[in-house]
Parts: C-alpha cells; sequence; structure tokens
C-alpha cells in the first residue's frame, strides 16, 4: 500500500481550498485517498469540490467568491418545518376532531434548543351532529380558524451519529375565530442533522367557545407529522 502511495497520481481539491494528493481508494458518496505517510483521510462529498485521478499536478484553485459553509453541519442557525396535524378533543360531553396545517420558522440554538413561531390553517370537525347544527345557528365555534404560536423543540439525545433520535415539542398560541390553545408532547426525527421527517403524539388543550356567551375547556390527543429543515 505503501509503494502505491509513493507513485500516486491522484488530486483532491476541497471547497475549503485545500489541496490533497494521494491515492484515491474510494469515489461515491464519500471519498477515500491514502497519503504518502499511510494515512487514509476521508470526505464527504459535500466537501470536495474535484477529484482529479491520475495527475500530479496541482492547479491553483481560484479565489473563492465567498466563504463555503456546510449548512447540513450547522449547529446553530435558522430553521423551518412543515407539518400536518389531527386532533381529538373532548369537552362538555362533546367530542371534536381538528386537521391543521402549520409552517413554522424559528431559530437553532444548538440541536437541543430551538425555538420558532407558526401560523397554519385549521378545520374543526365536530363529531355531535346535534351540537354541530346548534353551532351553525349560533354561529359559534367556527369550522376554520387560523392558529398563531410559539413553538419550541429539540433532541433529547444528540443526532450527530444517529439517524433516529426522539425529540420534545411544545406549542402555545391563539387561533384567530377560536381560542387559546397549547400542546406537548414527544416523538421522532428521522433523517439528516439538519434535514428530517418528524412525527410526535401531544397532549393538547383547547378553550373553546361552546355558547355565545360562554367557553369550556377541551382536552385530548394531536398527532404530527412533517418535514424539519
Amino acid at each position: 500500500m505503501f509503494a502505491a502511495v509513493l507513485n500516486a497520481q491522484d488530486v483532491i481539491y476541497l471547497n475549503n481550498g485545500n489541496v490533497v494528493k494521494g491515492k484515491v481508494v474510494k469515489n461515491t458518496d464519500e471519498v477515500s485517498v491514502v497519503v504518502k505517510s499511510g494515512e487514509t483521510l476521508t470526505y464527504r462529498k459535500a466537501e470536495v469540490r474535484e477529484v482529479q485521478i491520475g495527475n500530479s499536478e496541482v492547479k491553483t484553485p481560484k479565489e473563492p467568491k465567498g466563504k463555503y459553509v456546510d449548512y447540513s453541519d450547522l449547529d446553530k442557525g435558522w430553521w423551518c418545518a412543515v407539518e400536518a396535524h389531527a386532533a381529538g378533543l373532548w369537552y362538555d360531553d362533546h367530542a371534536m376532531g381538528a386537521f391543521a396545517l402549520t409552517f413554522t420558522n424559528g431559530y437553532r440554538f444548538s440541536e437541543y434548543l430551538k425555538i420558532g413561531v407558526g401560523i397554519g390553517a385549521r378545520y374543526n370537525l365536530n363529531h355531535d351532529n346535534d351540537y354541530a347544527i346548534y353551532r351553525q345557528l349560533h354561529n359559534i365555534q367556527a369550522p376554520m380558524s387560523i392558529p398563531l404560536f410559539v413553538n419550541a423543540r429539540g433532541n433529547i439525545i444528540s443526532q450527530k451519529s444517529r439517524m433516529c433520535v426522539p425529540f420534545w415539542n411544545a406549542d402555545i398560541g391563539y387561533a384567530i375565530l377560536d381560542n387559546f390553545f397549547f400542546d406537548a408532547g414527544v416523538g421522532f426525527r428521522v433523517g439528516a442533522k439538519r434535514n428530517n421527517f418528524v412525527m410526535s403524539a401531544n397532549f393538547m388543550g383547547q378553550v373553546i367557545n361552546y355558547e355565545p356567551d360562554d367557553t369550556d375547556f377541551g382536552s385530548g390527543i394531536l398527532f404530527k407529522i412533517g418535514y424539519e429543515f
């Protein structure tokens, strides 16, 4: 192996401006090169600008236009999530379902804490037919509402060397045409460090206008599924 390295004619150009010479032994999703010392160095494809096989002449790299940033490896920065919600609530001997689609945007302080603000569209489906007719006649508990909320979430264990990790999440906010709500729960995040499919089961509480001049508190289970990046 060492003799092969001495006669190596391969050159790797990295995005950070460095140049590595040696014998390329892998060039797929990762690039591995054996250098003169006999050590094997491995780089992710996102770190590699160019691989030259069989040419020991090193080209002078062009001055980069900007600082290279590998977004997928950042511990801090902006994050977003798009999620679908399905909930079942019970209050005052009535049952109500709710379906929502939300978008959240915020700042990632670390993999253990992310805070954001969100907006969505929610459709309330009442399972009690008599009460649904009463609601329509009195124009209460709007079928459609617009939730505005603050969200916090974070990993329970590190995702640096794992594809799937548990995480916690919580929301508190107000739904226009509806009322105050909150939810909190745990779930799983599946994917890379900054690009994940997320799913969770939450306990949800909702203030409900079940009569024109009166309110009640409903509680139930909320399921979320979505994509976070």
